[in-house]
């Protein structure tokens, strides 16, 4: 009788090893494909029809560079055309690009005059006019994703997204699991054969009183302000020296 409650007591232990093991999946062990994880980011910024409805944004606050602090300025016209402004000192340098041209204007590096951005340096920004993110849409406008597993940010496994946007632009999005917001952007781009990487971090996602939801921490802005859909001058986005 003994041995028989002994093997029935081993046969328990083996089924709840095997049958009843912890379910709680860390994100590399799971099967995912790049629209799912897409498709979750998307709702948590809100859902594909209120990243749609954004025409415009200005956004304000302060840049930190090299231990000097510098305030900034950003304005995007959806798909058309994006200001970066940047004042220190009371001299203020701003970047223009729209859809076909860009000046650059660094009055502080002894430039008088806004100087024209290059072709290439033209092509490589047609992303960040674009406010809603290449994520959003991306087969419509062309773009190539996969899911390249996981990567650890910052102490959190994140989903990582590969993204191609052209021969010469990539992107890498990591996207936390569990909020599934972006934290990170790594681009890689190739310009007159030189190829080039860089990364930005973004945190502190804020929803506004009308319900957009933003990154207020990029890289190192840390941003005040977002106003979305309000008047924006064209004159914003031609080259002046005032």
């Amino acid at each position: 009788m003994k041995q028989y409650l002994l093997i029935s007591l081993l046969l328990i232990g083996l089924f709840l090893s095997f049958g009843f093991k912890n379910t709680a999946k860390h994100p590399a062990d799971d099967k995912h494909t790049a629209d799912e994880i897409i498709n979750d980011y998307i709702t948590a910024m809100g859902g594909a029809q209120k990243l749609a409805s954004i025409n415009n944004i200005y956004m304000e606050g302060e840049v930190n560079i090299n231990g000097g602090k510098r305030q900034t300025r950003k304005w995007i016209v959806n798909k058309k055309a994006m200001r970066n402004e940047f004042t220190f000192s009371g001299i203020t340098s701003y970047t223009i690009v729209r859809t076909d041209s860009g000046w650059n204007y660094s009055p502080n590096r002894g430039r008088k005059k806004p100087e024209p951005l290059t072709a290439a340096a033209v092509a490589s920004n047609q992303p960040n006019l674009d406010i809603e993110g290449p994520l959003v849409n991306y087969k419509a406008k062309g773009f190539k994703v996969s899911y390249e597993g996981t990567d650890e940010i910052e102490g959190t496994e994140a989903y990582k997204i590969e993204e191609k946007l052209s021969d010469s632009l990539t992107k890498t999005f990591y996207i936390d699991p569990d909020s599934h917001f972006i934290m990170r952007v790594r681009t890689k781009s190739s310009m007159a054969g030189r190829v080039t990487t860089s990364a930005t971090d973004y945190s502190n996602y804020t929803k506004t009183t009308d319900g957009y939801i933003f990154p207020m921490e990029s890289g190192n802005v840390k941003y005040t302000l977002v106003k979305v859909n309000t008047d924006i001058n064209d004159n914003l986005f031609r080259p002046t020296t005032k």
